[in-house]
């Protein structure tokens, strides 16, 4: 109370003065003491405002800064993106900022907001480590094993110090953790200054002034702890605030257009499923990006970026006119996929119940950020999207050691069966005959979900592969035993059967010899007539079997090995090594060609000639290849791509 002395004695003096009669203070000496008792009052209160005004702010902003990672975590939760905080270095080299900035997107992420923390003192804060304690580097992926990684989004600042939010709830972050947590200092002075942890560059704190510690775990929990209970010698009132690093710039509002981009493994930005058969598309459908059957529907997958790091939403059109039914009518947000750094979308699209084959179906997609950028698929790729409904058709034939079954260009294979071999439709498409080892038969349906044993024939020395009669309830099957050949018959989804015996036919005993190993083709339209031809070797004589009149079979007046029918009546038959021929019952020989290894001639070809006809040979390693135009036996093509040999095929329609 210096002031206070001060004043009374001046106070005694004037009582004690030379001036009798005269008591009290004149004006201007009271106006003059009470001004010096404020003043005294001012400065007394004004440090002890500086000391406590500046631990509630460094408080207040510390409280902050956490409610800020919360709403962040909840919202990245919410939103399924990722958000972060970012804490600025200058480039690696100042350890202290006096604020932090947000970002904010899965590509090139943007600076949407700052935070300057400017008070009477100001506030500063560093993301940062000190040795007390056990820091170590972060992992540099979560725990559950998403496929965000901090260094694909970290950009455009990769030394700051980076909090990183995920839809999951998790957080990656570049900065030391120590049991699982990073912390964030804020003090109203702080020296720190550019250390490592684990051989990472990293910030280490040296001293701080009134700190407050946000501490952020691995999980997204956020808590504030007052002081610095740890290291309590680096606590001190007399430390030089260190040189605060610059908060970068909002991000540009310029937008540029978003891209397609193809995607990994693939040739183009557009995923058609079913798949088109590259093999044969530009022959089947020329200028198309796929084909698909009746009945069936696309699903359309298309993957794009954008240079400024927006969401994307993509939107599906048909011409107008055209009835086909998208699942989804609206453009709807694309989902990113960090593996990829790519956004993603997937359409099913049915074509109309009207569709006939030949009709073209054009589609067109078109992606927008919704900030007026915006691209369209269409004549990014070839035929930019655009469709045709196929010939009705279907193919089974056998990969490697299991049966599988595709379009008739090959497009959309998908396995039926495992470890069964020579696959052959019947009539209506409805089941497959296989064989089931080298003396059995099974019968499976085209989605794979039923098989049966149908027959096991003990004492032969061969069997013939199956053939489903016109009326789809016999399959035919010939088979070898003591050097004779017989004919038999078993009845689909029967189980444990012994082939019933046809009428014997001197025909077929005296042409087709013991050892030719014959094969069998049930005629379309007639259950009684099965034609018979060798295989395995030298072409030989074929018969034509008539089950209703014993005797009058015939023997063709052509020789050929693995013969079976056309949908005209015609056949098509193995006539040399490496050669196929196609010909009517009674001749003339029709169109030849020459293939490395041909065998297994199969055809629909119909009574105008049109239709394709499939055989296995050798391509540069053996495959099922068509022949386009049947009646000629033209426009060759290779049906399938796989590792494995794929051979044996038959058609259905």
């Amino acid at each position: 109370m210096p002031i206070l002395r001060s004043v009374w004695y001046y106070l005694g003096v004037m009582k004690r003065g030379k001036r009798p009669g005269r008591l009290g203070l004149t004006l201007i000496e009271l106006i003059l003491s009470l001004a010096l008792l404020a003043l005294g009052a001012v400065v007394l209160a004004q440090g002890f405002i500086n000391l406590r005004g500046s631990r509630v702010h460094v408080k207040a902003e510390a409280e902050q800064l956490a409610e800020l990672m919360r709403t962040l975590r909840q919202q990245a939760i919410t939103e399924n993106r990722p958000l972060g905080l970012g804490f600025p270095t200058q480039g690696g080299s100042r350890a202290v900022s006096n604020g932090y900035y947000q970002l904010e997107g899965e590509h090139h992420p943007k600076v949407l907001r700052r935070v300057t923390m400017a008070r009477e003192r100001s506030v500063q804060l560093s993301g940062c480590f000190w040795p007390e304690m056990p820091f170590t580097q972060p992992p540099s992926s979560t725990l559950s094993n998403s496929s965000y990684k901090l260094n694909n989004w970290q950009v455009p600042f990769p030394q700051d110090g980076v909090l990183m939010f995920l839809p999951s709830g998790e957080v990656l972050t570049n900065l030391p953790t120590v049991q699982g947590e990073a912390a964030v200092v804020l003090g109203y002075a702080i020296e720190a200054a550019p250390g490592n942890v684990g051989g990472q560059p990293a910030m280490q704190l040296q001293r701080v002034k009134g700190p407050v510690v946000v501490w952020c775990s691995l999980f997204g929990e956020v808590r504030l702890e007052g002081g610095l209970g740890s290291a309590p010698a680096r606590v001190a009132e007399v430390v030089a605030a260190g040189d605060s690093a610059d908060l970068p710039g909002l991000t540009s509002s310029s937008n540029g257009n978003p891209i397609f981009v193809n995607q990994p493994l693939r040739s183009a930005p557009l995923e058609v499923s079913p798949p088109a058969n590259l093999n044969t598309l530009s022959a089947v459908a020329n200028g198309m990006s796929g084909t698909i059957r009746r009945k069936r529907y696309l699903s359309l997958k298309v993957t794009a970026r954008d240079p400024d790091g927006d969401a994307l939403w993509c939107t599906w059109k048909q011409r107008s006119g055209v009835s086909g039914t998208f699942t989804k009518t609206e453009d709807v947000r694309m989902i990113y996929d960090p593996k990829d750094q790519m956004w993603v979308a997937t359409w099913a699209w049915h074509p109309p119940d009207g569709a006939v084959p030949g009709d073209e179906f054009p589609l067109e997609a078109t992606i927008e950020d919704h900030r007026g950028g915006s691209a369209t698929l269409s004549g990014l790729i070839s035929g930019g999207g655009q469709f045709r409904i196929l010939t009705p058709g279907k193919l089974a034939f056998r990969r490697g050691t299991d049966i599988w079954i595709s379009n008739w260009d090959g497009s959309d294979p998908v396995i039926v069966a495992r470890n069964l071999t020579r696959p052959r439709w019947s009539r209506d498409a409805g089941a497959i005959v296989c064989m089931n080892g080298s003396f059995g038969l099974s019968v499976v349906t085209p989605d794979g979900r039923r098989r049966t044993d149908v027959c096991t024939v003990t004492g032969a020395t061969w069997l013939s592969p199956g053939s489903f009669n016109a009326y789809n309830n016999r399959i035919v099957v010939a088979s070898e035993s003591a050097g004779v050949v017989h004919l038999g018959e078993v009845t689909p989804w029967d189980t444990a059967q012994t082939p019933s015996d046809w009428p014997v036919d001197h025909v077929l005993t005296d042409n087709i010899p013991p050892g030719s190993r014959p094969v069998v083709d049930c005629k379309p339209g007639d259950v009684n007539q099965v034609l018979v031809s060798p295989s395995g070797g030298a072409p030989g004589p074929m018969v034509l079997i008539d089950k209703s009149q014993p005797g009058n079979s015939i023997v063709l007046p052509m020789t050929g090995s693995e013969a079976s029918f056309c949908s005209s009546g015609e056949i098509v038959y193995r006539s040399a090594d490496g050669q196929v021929t196609r010909a009517p019952l009674g001749g003339p020989v029709g169109a030849t060609a020459s293939l490395s290894n041909a065998h297994f001639p199969r055809s629909t070809l119909d009574s105008s000639g049109n239709g394709p006809v499939v055989v296995s040979g050798d391509d540069g390693g053996e495959n099922c290849l068509i022949y386009q135009n049947g009646n000629t036996l033209t426009g060759r093509l290779k049906l399938f791509s796989f590792p494995e040999t794929c051979t044996e095929p038959d058609f259905a329609y």
